[in-house]
């Protein structure tokens, strides 16, 4: 039987596993207890950039309340205001020849294929343990993570440097875990979150306020990009599946692998050249993360199209897919 459970339950059982975690709890507090209520960021912020950002949260919030059937609850109706690279740092690591993640357990839910950090720093030094045991690895910086209404998650200062589709997609990202969370499911469950984000975000820019407006061009790019993106990252990602599961000396398929990486890079650059170069660096580790956000992408938008492209009747489809298929 699939168990469905809000990730915040899960996260705060993870936070009582290792001293490790202890850094990530204090700073689950910070954001809770230094949180100021959006009404008074707005009128704070010098920033009118991030102010026009901040006043749109609660269309945002209805908008994922009345038309995606999410539960904001008490979450993103503050403000944590930081000029940390990500909010937490998040560690993936896969062996060299395969992509056979490294993997935690936790209580409740069970096996994931990534763990977070509050310090950069601690992030780091997990990384290179497991490069040392003969791993690639993989830190990237997040925007957000959310407890699901346990705590008052907030709007954070890293939701907002994507702009407005970006404050929109992580938004209705974050609250769709949720709605949905299979323990065990890492892949399936973060495809999951991506694919209500893009739908959403999609969705909402449809509206007659953005008609012909900068930002709907804007969104539209920005899918136009990340769809370029999923599939330079499939092709490698089935080209390098291929080559490990080939007789090939090993020796061999490190070497080989090397061109796959240069070219999904040199995609990278092409398509995000404003970017940090770092976020470039292409490996096992790195195409894992990348590919778990669209791993199951295909078979949820086959349950998109035949729900009309409506969430009240898609949520039931794909909770159904889940209990008889995973």
């Amino acid at each position: 039987m699939v168990r469905f459970l809000g990730l915040g339950g899960a996260l705060l059982c993870v936070g009582l596993t290792g001293c490790s975690m202890l850094s990530l709890g204090a700073g689950q507090l910070s954001l809770i207890n230094d949180q100021v209520p959006l009404a008074t960021a707005i009128a704070k912020e010098p920033s009118p950039e991030r102010r026009a950002l901040l006043r749109e949260v609660p269309a945002i919030l209805a908008f994922a309340q009345d038309v995606v059937g999410l539960r904001p609850g008490r979450s993103y109706l503050g403000y944590y205001a930081t000029e940390r690279t990500g909010l937490t740092y998040v560690v993936t690591a896969s062996k060299r020849t395969r992509f056979e993640p490294y993997t935690w357990w936790f209580p409740i839910v069970g096996t994931v294929e990534y763990r977070s950090y509050w310090d950069e720093a601690d992030a780091r030094a997990a990384a290179n343990e497991l490069e040392a045991a003969g791993y690639d690895t993989w830190i990237s910086p997040s925007r957000a993570y959310s407890t699901l209404g346990v705590l008052r998650d907030p709007i954070t200062t890293t939701m907002l440097r994507e702009g407005l589709p970006g404050l929109v997609e992580v938004v209705i990202h974050e609250l769709s875990h949720a709605k949905l969370f299979v323990p065990g499911q890492t892949a399936w469950n973060e495809a999951l979150a991506s694919f209500v984000g893009e739908r959403g975000a999609e969705l909402y820019f449809e509206a007659r306020r953005f008609s012909g407006s900068g930002i709907q061009a804007e969104a539209r790019a920005r899918t136009a990009r990340r769809i370029a993106m999923d599939r330079a990252v499939d092709d490698v990602y089935a080209e390098l599946e291929a080559l490990y599961a080939s007789s090939e000396a090993d020796s061999a398929k490190l070497v080989r692998r090397r061109a796959c990486f240069e070219r999904l890079s040199a995609r990278l650059r092409e398509l995000y050249p404003r970017d940090d170069s770092r976020r470039y660096h292409v490996n096992n580790a790195r195409l894992l993360h990348l590919h778990r956000y669209t791993a199951s992408s295909r078979a949820f938008e086959d349950v998109w199209q035949q729900s009309g492209r409506q969430f009240r009747k898609f949520w039931p489809a794909v909770e159904a897919y889940a209990r008889t298929r995973l």
